[in-house]
Formats: structure tokens, sequence, C-alpha cells
């Protein structure tokens, strides 16, 4: 999704185009993935200092109720990237926090295994150690 995209999505949904909401868009087009809220809070009070949390929440809510964001439980955290057209799954490591993406969907490797059931949405998150931080403790 481009700027443009997302500008026109938020029009045509007849919401307006706010500087903290931009400044939200800008972010997440910035980011290299998925983003908590805190993180995304912290970046638009650097420009807002007077900017609440609730206002954050309620834009990142919007912005995913009308797909322009994409929207992952991670262990504890929501987490935020711009709305990919294919679903997407994800690898936590632990340690480091760091979230990799799955080039596969699990779900085609076990769909002859599902009899029949019909899936119609599915969130699949793996947790465990990334290569370096595994490499690391493996030299301790």
């Amino acid at each position: 999704m481009t700027k443009e995209d997302i500008l026109k999505t938020i029009k045509s949904n007849n919401f307006k185009i706010t500087p903290q909401r931009e400044l939200i868009i800008n972010i997440m087009l910035n980011s290299n993935g998925y983003l908590s809220v805190r993180e995304i809070y912290e970046k638009v009070k650097s420009s807002f200092p007077q900017v609440s949390l609730d206002t954050v929440y309620r834009n990142l809510s919007l912005l995913k109720d009308i797909n322009v964001l994409s929207e992952a439980t991670i262990g504890n955290n929501i987490m935020y990237e711009i709305h990919k057209d294919m679903h997407e799954h994800i690898m936590k490591c632990l340690k480091c926090g760091k979230i990799f993406e799955l080039d596969i969907c699990p779900i085609d490797l076990c769909r002859n295994k599902l009899d029949g059931f019909e899936v119609v949405d599915h969130k699949i998150e793996i947790t465990g150690y990334c290569k370096n931080c595994k490499n690391h403790e493996e030299d301790c």
C-alpha cells in the first residue's frame, strides 16, 4: 500500500487526515514489519509531545478497521503493520524480540488433514530463538 492509497482509503471512509494520523501512517510506511503500540506512541510523541496514548490507540484502531493496518497479538503485545493483500505468518525470537516472516503458509502443509474443515482465517505465531541468539548462547 502506498501513502496515496492509504490517504484515499481514509477519505473514502469519510475520515479526516489529521497531522497525528498522517504521522502514524509515515511511521508505519517507514517501518520494517510490525511495531508495538508503545513503539508507535513514542515515535508520535517525539513530534507531538502532547499526544495521548489513547489518541494513538484510537487512530490505530480506525486504521485497522478500514484495512490500512493489520493487527497481530505477539506474546502480550498488540502489534501493527501496513496491511498486505496476502496474509503472513511470523516467528518471534524470545531473546532479542525480532520478528521474522515465514514465506510459506503452515496451513497449506496440513490442509489435507483438516477433514473437510473450511478455514476462513487463521493466525500463526511461532516463538523460539533466532539463529543469532541461539549461536550466541552456544558460545557461553
